[in-house]
């Protein structure tokens, strides 16, 4: 039969092998990642204490020691603690006043791409800014608030839009279909023509759907090719012909100053698009090849731009000349 262990034998052996697993576990607290995983080790060393015979001196001594690390690390969680509060409670002043501004912003601005991308910027920050949940969640709920507001301000915005833009698109659509009669048609070629410019005067700053504008333009562009038709078998059968080819030369000239400057309004557009996201980068302070082809693009666009100005005058001067000419008194009467 076997003999009972020796209880004092039993409770040194318990002593050595906890003061060893006591100077393991202290010996790795400082390589912990951060003090909570430093703590999380003294109390899986404290659990050992449980239900292991002990001398009461022993105990003590070790206990005491792990009361002390204990008394370090907890001093440091709350002095962290008392950090990242502080550092939280600066943040959440600073946003706390640019989400006011947001607000404001979203209920007065009529620069809608700003204020979105000043939104857009606010809400990164709060994402990577030191702050309490509750900070974090009060200004991520007051930041949607202006969302809100923005989105509707831009639905009324669209609304309105879409509405003024039909009805100019009705109006215009009479105009157009009445020109495109009058040009398959009439034989006043002068007064036609007069009115299918002043029909193209009128697409000038008007709100319209894009593809309403391109169907209603490319039917009037029709209508001018038509009345050109027209006019070429008129030239065939009538002599006087010379100034009728010029005044539709005069009108294409219109055509094609108007449309270059329909595309330069688009370039200058495009343009203004690509420097705002230049500057965006240029101020994160960042190099990067996205800067480098950004700037290559804007070049490109301002040398397109340059080309078409050039051809915008160059075309304006020879309307002006043949113009000249035109306003110069026949002797024969007009067709």
């Amino acid at each position: 039969m076997e003999l009972d262990k020796n209880p004092d034998e039993e409770s040194r052996q318990n002593y050595l092998t906890l003061k060893e697993n006591l100077n393991l576990g202290l010996a790795q607290v400082p390589h912990a990642k951060d003090f909570r995983q430093a703590k999380g080790i003294l109390i899986e060393i404290q659990n050992q204490f449980k239900g292991l015979k002990l001398r009461r001196e022993d105990r003590e001594e070790l206990y005491t020691r792990l009361q002390h690390a204990f008394a370090e690390i907890n001093a440091k969680i709350e002095d962290e603690k008392f950090e990242f509060e502080f550092e939280a409670a600066a943040n959440y002043a600073d946003l706390k006043a640019a989400v006011s501004k947001a607000i404001s912003l979203a209920s007065t601005s009529h620069e809608f791409r700003e204020t979105w991308d000043y939104m857009i910027d606010l809400q990164t920050r709060i994402k990577a800014a030191k702050l309490l949940r509750e900070q974090r969640e009060e200004l991520f709920l007051s930041l949607q608030d202006a969302f809100t507001t923005v989105k509707a301000w831009r639905n009324e915005e669209r609304l309105a839009f879409e509405k003024e833009a039909h009805q100019n698109y009705l109006r215009l659509k009479v105009l157009v279909d009445k020109g495109l009669i009058q040009a398959e048609e009439t034989h006043e070629y002068k007064d036609t023509r007069e009115f299918l410019k002043k029909i193209q005067s009128e697409f000038k700053g008007i709100k319209m759907a894009h593809e309403q504008r391109e169907e209603l333009y490319a039917r009037l562009q029709t209508a001018f090719d038509i009345l050109g038709k027209r006019l070429d078998e008129f030239f065939r059968y009538k002599k006087k012909n010379w100034e009728v080819k010029m005044q539709y030369k005069l009108s294409q000239y219109s055509v094609d100053i108007f449309e270059l400057n329909e595309a330069l309004k688009k370039e200058q557009a495009y343009v203004s698009a690509l420097e705002d996201q230049l500057e965006v980068i240029v101020s994160s302070g960042k190099e990067s090849t996205v800067k480098i082809g950004l700037q290559a693009r804007i070049a490109s666009a301002y040398r397109s731009i340059e080309r078409k100005q050039q051809e915008i005058i160059s075309f304006e001067s020879e309307r002006s000349e043949l113009q000249s000419r035109l306003d110069q008194p026949e002797d024969e009467d007009d067709m």
